[in-house]
């Protein structure tokens, strides 16, 4: 069974199942950002993880991690668009794997993309 408990288990997720070889690449030596949990992570119907990785040339991709439900293995692929009005972090909490490395940004990217598409306000 997959137990993810922390950013680095998603990191490996990725570095033993990328994407394109490209991406395995640039999770060594680029950089990476976690964003944070969505529910669901779009185009999927699943919830998961979204990871920007930059390769040193400066290449961007959006990686998301959702598990199966079969087996509860991992799939890791390219997202075009990031989901903010899914994002299902926290703020005002230690930054974990559901709220990302920058929630309060992250915060702020939910709910103008709520307001641009017309969801309903939470406050």
């Amino acid at each position: 069974m997959l137990h993810i408990k922390r950013r680095n288990d998603l990191f490996e997720i990725i570095e033993a199942n990328p994407p394109t070889p490209a991406i395995g690449r640039a999770m060594v030596t680029g950089g990476v950002e976690l964003l944070g949990g969505f529910s669901p992570v779009s185009p999927s119907k699943r919830s998961g993880w979204v990871i920007i990785v930059t390769s040193e040339r400066g290449t961007v991709w959006n990686v998301a991690i959702t598990l199966t439900a079969i087996r509860h293995t991992v799939r890791a692929w390219i997202v075009q668009r990031i989901p903010w009005e899914h994002w299902v972090g926290k703020i005002g909490r230690k930054p974990g794997i559901y709220g990302g490395d920058h929630p309060e940004k992250y915060e702020k990217k939910r709910e103008k993309t709520r307001i641009a598409h017309g969801y309903p306000d939470r406050g």
